[in-house]
């Protein structure tokens, strides 16, 4: 038990350390050499450096010099190896765990045996009276390399070689140790070093060499024996009995000398004391610790005080401490630092939470040193401190010697918080501990979130390419991690935000990452979908991803969207085909929206005509409505070569064709009569006539359809004024008006409609565009022509042609007729934009705008104010509405000044003197840098005056007063609104005036009444709080009339003002939906108010027509929102002709054919798809929500309500109908809750356990389906329903899975039989219904604690059920369940996650519970110290031996007590006085034996 070797050893010469040289398994030599034992001091000190330079000899000797020969050795000179440098050469922080060479510890100035020989320079330092040794002396060198050669002058003599052979003499080599003669001429001999010459002592052989071998020391004499013992043991031998009984002595022998060998000394271990010394005594003794030549035994009499925390690092830093040199300091300062705390006689709790302080603060510490030596990067050698600390902290973390949940949470932190300029550092670090991170949860999902953060951030940042390296060291990183710790990444938000970039950055030949990513995208799937009932959720999918087409314009990759969607294409397109059919969307967009989606799909490989007639033969389609949609769809696949009309006649011949006249009539069947309604211009003949063939059997006459057309295409012509070539047969004396020709295009076929667009737009349209083309010129299209053609389109709903109209006339010069254009494609946007010709359109207007404002300056108002108005509703074209709204802007104000302002001549002239006077007023006002506020109101007050005079007149002058206020505004707008807004509100009170349909549509359209404004003058609190009487009784239904109505051109409106009303009209429905819940819920309060009054007033409410346009508005905003429109309609009102008002008008929506009256709640949920949802969600709470339920009588109903609807839900889920689900967020709170508690109630009652089972199949079957069908319900009010509290696991949901668990685990009969069951159906569903519950909490700090502990003990379960699944390995459920344990355990605070690992750590050893739990094994923690107990007192002597030998009875047994490990009092070098246990472990209590 020494550390002192012999004599004869020869001790190397170490290396002074550099940063990089170092390691964990690296101890520098502790023995003296030769020269430090026999060798007096020196009285000189040498200095630690000597000069390179100093003159040499003519053959590289140094020059002779006076004093012994040992001083003149250490004086040579010596040739430094060029491999060698004091930087590190590699910035690899775990360099120093590399393997232990010579090379790697050769003395810095010794020379290569490569090189040069020449003795080395010494480093150390001697004085009188000091204990410092002396070097060990240099080597002599093999030979000499001279620096320089002198030439010689003349060549040398030639000298004859001696070729003798001489005769072989043993040399000593070079690098063998000498010892000293004390300087009297050769060396007295060589260390370690005899070479045999034949004649040595031990080669004279005699009797006692014989027989007892040669000893350089003759061994102590022992007593011998006297006889021998063959007397003795030879009978015992011969005996049966012999064989056993010498083993058994042999046995006594050896545990005898185990005995008498065994270290039974107690622990005489100290830290090495710490002593108070000069600065001086200290650095001197910090500089013989960085000196690896010192041994530590030494070092460790007095270790100085003062030298701890921050301060210890720096001076290890400072001093270029070889790394584990550094740990021992550590060691020693942390050892006395602990037992500190337990000298001051404080009890071992609170010494125990001193030490756990202490240990705190030195890993902050730590931390600090490490991030100071990194931020000091312009300090010289800063790559090699670097390296150094972050070695040292690392192997600090090796040897448990600092807090690691403190340390792994300073590196994540880092990570997580580090700018781009510091990553590189943080990333170094982090990928030495890595492994280590990614074994627990806490800090493995940290980790990944933080490098898929700045792995996205670098992706996306503009200059990718200079960042490229960091990205690179991010994508290793990255690549790690999904390998070695898929579970880091399984967490749905963080991997829905990086996902896409991950597979983006991902190169083609990685697959087994590609593989990773999948099954890491699955695991997150299911943390998020419940699987239950896909089929529906993919129809209401697709339904809502359709709607968005009615609310905003057709978007380019909406069809690749939906068509992945599902992968049942053919239920797919039947989806997309019941939604254009659908009486319950609006519109004519949906038409062009589903024939551009089949178009798309058609380039797929799918047979549309197919799919369409297979949807038609099982839809029939009654309705008269619907059946015109499948025709107009149609005959827009036909035009465009999507729908094949050889392919559909040939399918209406296999049905046996037409036999009954019946099937061609406009109320036939669908299928036969679409023969009648396909556009026929396009067909080649050999269709027409096998078409004409097939009609006539239906008793259907092509030649007078032929007729029919060419008559009603002369009628256009006439009304139009196209000359014809000779007069027509049957046309009416006069030219039909453009009123009665759209009421006749309306009631015709499609097929009539279709010729009619294709006569307007390739004949009409296109000789007037040829004409403007032609070298010679021409009349261009007037402005009411264009009106004329593009009012028949429109009633003929045939855009296509209407598309290939404007495409033919934007190329015109005309602004007004361009900004009819603009105005024609604004208000038909959404129909423009699924055909894709909006932007074209827009970007041509555009072009023309630029060529028509460089030639007519502000003659091009017009079309800009159009194109003002399109901008903002074009996606994508935000920059561009900003721009040229301030265009128009600036054109307005400069227009004052202009010959062609909006106040035209012709405008003027229709003025008197004193409306002429007011047009020289606005004139001076345009001239003022501001606006004067007095003069603008009194010029409002008199036009406003003037404009009020001509109500109820046929007075031409409205329009001129109109455009006069638009002027106006153009000055203040702010305060000419207010202006306008009061006046808004005296009109409103206004018992005698004309309709609201006669006064503001005018200063609508014209721009100086805005709908917001007109809005905010509509609410209920704008009205006196006095009765109204009057026309004031019914004001809110006129404004609201006059939102639905169309207007008719008359004197001072034209039609281009018109057309505009209707495009704002249009556009309120989306832009103003809100506005108008609010306004539609003041006129049914406002309805039931005015019935009341006398004398009664004529209501516009009770019009049919205008309830036939209230209802149509109403379906248009239920589809915006739904919620808004179910809080609109539910009025609690006592007035019965309101309710009864309300009642019929839900029930109109939501049956559209027919079907009033009151609807109970079993109807209403039959009722419910996917297209009417909306409107069963509006009728359910009008139900629920039509008595006040504050009165005793209103709460009574309310319940009797909730209690049918209860009765009404638990039928519809019983009979799998769960359409309805989709209403129940919108519902109120406490109908939403009331529903969840009773499904969730009725779900947990349904599962099985041990002591409830269903034993029949059938029974099973039908319970499962109710389950999946409760557990929709519960999904869609979770996750459709905003709450302020997220929901969490309750313990009735834990007992459930406790019960499950039992199932599992119980090997009974019952559990046999239930275990099948459960796999496939039960547990799938507790895991999903979980899942729902499983949300983060907003904040786990404040969280309350039952809502922590119910949370841990569903975790407990989830990892018990994991290991129990592990027994059914075809079984995915063990994964689902661990990933949804992790989803659970991320949200547990500290105490409850450490009380889950007090649960399990003794239990399992499984590491995914490791993970888990986020615990780790500490290499220390949980081990057991064997004690063997002692033998019974009455035990005899024989007995003892035999129990000693292990005969007989056996061992003793042995009792196990816990050892913990001090991991700080692990010193190699404790003490300088070497004693028999001197160990920081007490080594009798591992029956350790002494070395002999």
């Amino acid at each position: 038990m020494t550390s002192r070797p012999p004599l004869a050893v020869q001790q190397r010469q170490p290396q002074q350390r550099s940063l990089s040289s170092s390691g964990l398994s690296q101890r520098p030599p502790h023995q003296r050499t030769l020269s430090q034992q026999y060798l007096p001091p020196s009285p000189v000190r040498k200095s630690e450096t000597f000069n390179a330079n100093d003159d040499l000899g003519p053959y590289g000797a140094a020059p002779r010099r006076g004093g012994s020969k040992l001083k003149l050795e250490l004086a040579n000179d010596g040739i430094t190896h060029a491999g060698f440098s004091e930087s590190p050469q590699t910035l690899d922080p775990l360099s120093a765990n590399k393997p232990f060479t010579p090379s790697r510890v050769m003395p810095l100035g010794e020379a290569s045996p490569l090189a040069d020989m020449s003795a080395p320079a010494s480093r150390c330092q001697t004085a009188d009276n000091d204990s410092i040794p002396l070097p060990m002396p240099p080597r002599r060198p093999r030979f000499a390399v001279p620096l320089s050669r002198p030439t010689p002058t003349a060549p040398p003599a030639v000298v004859k070689k001696d070729v003798k052979p001489k005769p072989f003499v043993l040399e000593p080599p070079a690098d063998a140790p000498r010892y000293s003669s004390m300087g009297k001429g050769e060396p007295a001999a060589y260390a370690d070093f005899r070479p045999w010459t034949g004649n040595g002592p031990e080669d004279r052989l005699n009797e006692s060499v014989i027989r007892s071998g040669y000893y350089d020391k003759a061994p102590a004499q022992v007593q011998s024996e006297q006889t021998s013992a063959k007397a003795t043991l030879f009978p015992a031998l011969k005996h049966k009995s012999g064989l056993h009984t010498l083993s058994t002595l042999f046995t006594g022998i050896l545990n005898q000398r185990r005995h008498s060998g065994q270290v039974t000394s107690a622990s005489t271990f100290k830290p090495p004391p710490r002593v108070t010394l000069t600065d001086t005594k200290r650095e001197v003794w910090l500089r013989d610790l960085a000196n690896p030549a010192i041994s530590l035994r030494r070092l460790s009499r007095t270790i100085p005080h003062g030298i701890r925390g921050r301060v210890l690092l720096d001076q290890c830093l400072n001093k270029n401490v070889p790394t584990d040199r550094a740990v021992w300091l550590a060691k020693c300062v942390g050892a006395n630092e602990i037992r500190a705390f337990k000298r001051k006689g404080l009890n071992g709790t609170f010494a125990m939470g001193g030490e756990i302080k202490w240990i705190r603060d030195w890993t902050i510490h730590i931390e600090q040193f490490v991030e100071g030596v990194v931020s000091a990067f312009n300090e010289n050698e800063w790559k090699a401190k670097v390296t150094y600390a972050v070695r040292l902290a690392t192997h600090l973390y090796c040897e448990y010697l600092l807090e690691r949940d403190h340390y792994t949470e300073w590196l994540i932190s880092g990570l997580e918080n580090s700018n781009q300029a510091r990553l590189p550092m943080w990333l170094l670090m982090v990928r030495i501990y890595w492994k280590d991170l990614v074994r627990s949860r806490k800090t493995g999902r940290r980790l990944a979130t933080a490098v898929l953060s700045h792995h996205a951030a670098i992706y996306q940042h503009p200059d990718r390419d200079i960042l490229l390296p960091l990205s690179n060291q991010l994508q290793i990183l990255l690549d790690s991690l999904l390998l070695a710790s898929p579970e880091s990444f399984v967490h749905p938000p963080t991997w829905s935000r990086y996902r896409s970039i991950i597979l983006a950055a991902l190169p083609n030949d990685r697959e087994a990452h590609r593989l990773a990513i999948e099954a890491i995208d699955a695991r997150n799937e299911r943390l998020v979908s419940t699987h239950i009932k896909s089929r529906p959720a993919v129809r209401s999918t697709v339904v809502k991803m359709l709607d968005t087409t009615l609310r905003k314009p057709y978007v380019e990759d909406l069809a690749i969207h939906l068509w992945k969607t599902s992968d049942d294409k053919t239920s797919l397109i039947m989806t997309v085909l019941e939604w254009c059919m659908s009486l319950y969307r609006q519109g004519i967009a949906k038409v062009y929206v589903t024939a551009r989606i089949l178009s798309s799909w058609s380039a797929l490989d799918v047979d549309i005509t197919g799919t369409i007639l297979d949807f038609l033969d099982k839809d029939p389609l009654h309705e008269l409505d619907r059946k015109h949609l499948v025709y107009h769809l149609v005959s827009e696949l036909v035009r465009s070569g999507r729908f094949s009309i050889p392919q559909y006649l040939q399918w209406l011949i296999a049905r046996g064709g037409l036999v009954d006249p019946a099937e061609t009539e406009p109320e036939g069947p669908c299928l036969t009569r679409l023969l009648v309604e396909v556009p026929t211009h396009n067909l080649k003949e050999s269709i027409r006539c096998l078409r004409s063939t097939i009609l006539r059997k239906g008793a259907f006459s092509t030649e007078l359809e032929a007729e029919d057309i060419a008559n009603a295409v002369r009628c256009i012509q006439q009304t139009l004024g196209v000359a014809q070539e000779a007069d027509g047969v049957g046309l009416p004396r006069k030219p039909l008006s453009i009123k009665k020709l759209v009421k006749r295009i309306k009631l015709s076929s499609r097929a009539y409609q279709s010729e009619i667009g294709d006569w307007l737009c390739n004949q009409f349209v296109a000789t007037y565009t040829e004409n403007m083309r032609s070298e010679k010129g021409g009349v261009e299209l007037s402005s009411s022509q264009f009106d004329s053609v593009r009012t028949l389109l429109e009633a003929a709903q045939d855009f296509t042609m209407l598309e290939g109209v404007l495409k033919a006339l934007v190329g015109c010069s005309n602004p007004e007729l361009l900004a009819s254009c603009a105005d024609t494609v604004n208000l038909h946007l959404h129909v423009f934009a699924a055909t894709g010709s909006a932007k074209p359109l827009f970007s041509a207007l555009l072009e023309r705008l630029k060529a028509i404002s460089e030639l007519q300056g502000i003659g091009a108002r017009p079309l800009l104010a159009s194109l003002s108005r399109l901008a903002p509703r074009m996606p994508g074209l935000d920059f561009m509405a900003a721009r040229l709204q301030n265009d128009l802007i600036k054109t307005d104000r400069s227009s004052a000044v202009d010959a062609s302002s909006p106040l035209s001549d012709n405008m003027a002239m229709q003025l008197q003197d004193d409306e002429t006077e007011l047009n020289e007023q606005i004139e001076k006002l345009a001239s003022y840098t501001s606006a004067d506020r007095p003069t603008m109101e009194r010029l409002f007050e008199a036009i406003i005056g003037r404009l009020q005079i001509c109500w109820g007149k046929a007075d031409e002058r409205q329009r001129p007063y109109c455009v006069l206020l638009t002027r106006l505004r153009v000055f203040d707008t702010q305060h000419f609104d207010n202006l306008m807004k009061a006046w808004v509100q005296s009109v409103r009170r206004l018992a005698n005036r004309p309709p609201i349909s006669h006064i503001f549509p005018l200063l609508i359209s014209s721009g100086c009444l805005s709908l917001l404004l007109l809005f905010a003058t509509a609410g209920r609190n704008g009205a006196q709080q006095s009765p109204l009487a009057g026309s004031a009784s019914i004001y809110l239904q006129e404004v609201l009339q006059m939102l639905m109505m169309g207007l008719v051109p008359n004197q001072f409106m034209t039609p281009e003002d018109c057309y505009r009303f209707r495009l704002i009209q249009d556009q309120a429905k989306v832009d103003h939906a809100k506005e108008l819940m609010l306004l539609i819920r003041g006129v049914l309060a406002e309805y039931s108010t005015s019935k009341s009054l006398q004398p009664p007033m004529t209501q516009p409410l009770d019009d049919n027509h205008t309830r036939v346009q209230f209802l149509e508005l109403l379906r248009n905003l239920i589809l915006v929102d739904p919620q808004a429109a179910s809080q609109t309609l539910s009025l609690k009102s006592p007035d019965p002709k309101l309710c009864s008002l309300i009642e019929n008008i839900t029930t109109n929506l939501l049956v559209p054919e027919g079907g009033g009256g009151q609807k109970t709640f079993e109807q209403v949920l039959e009722l419910a798809n996917e297209f009417t949802l909306p409107f069963c969600q509006v009728k359910l709470s009008m139900n629920l929500a039509m008595d006040d339920c504050n009165s005793p009588e209103g709460t009574e109903r309310l319940q009797s309500q909730l209690a049918l609807l209860s009765k009404a839900l638990d039928n519809a889920i019983d009979a799998n109908n769960i359409m309805w689900t989709g209403m129940l967020p919108s519902l109120s709170p406490e109908i939403t809750q009331h529903m969840k508690s009773r499904a969730e109630a009725r779900f947990l009652e349904i599962l099985p356990s041990l002591k409830n089972s269903v034993s029949s199949e059938d029974g099973v079957g039908k319970e499962t389906s109710v389950a999946e069908n409760l557990l929709a319900v519960i999904d869609m009010i979770i996750r459709g329903v905003p709450t302020s509290k997220p929901v969490q696991i309750s313990n009735g949901m834990v007992d459930k899975l406790v019960d499950l668990w039992e199932v599992l685990s119980s090997a009974s009969l019952e559990a046999s039989l239930l275990r099948d069951t459960l796999l496939s159906h039960w547990l799938p569903l507790l895991l999903s219904y979980l899942t729902l519950h499983a949300t983060p909490l907003p904040n786990p700090t404040e969280s309350s604690r039952p809502i922590h502990e119910t949370r841990a003990r569903a975790v407990l379960v989830l990892a018990g059920l994991v290991q129990e699944l592990d027994k059914f390995p075809s079984s995915a459920l063990s994964q689902r369940a661990f990933d949804l344990a992790l989803l659970l355990a991320d949200g547990l605070s500290d105490d409850t996650r450490l009380q889950c690992v007090r649960a399990v750590k003794d239990v399992t050893a499984d590491p995914r519970l490791r993970y888990l739990f986020s615990f780790a094994p500490n290499p220390a923690e949980q081990l057991m110290l064997a004690h063997r107990e002692k033998p019974p007192p009455n035990m005899g002597i024989n007995e003892r031996r035999a129990m000693a030998f292990g005969l007989g009875m056996g061992m003793l047994p042995e009792r196990l007590s816990p050892f913990a490990i001090r991991r700080w009092e692990l010193l190699s070098e404790p003490t300088p006085n070497v004693g028999e246990n001197d160990t920081a472990l007490s080594l009798h209590l591992f029956e350790a034996r002494k070395v002999q």
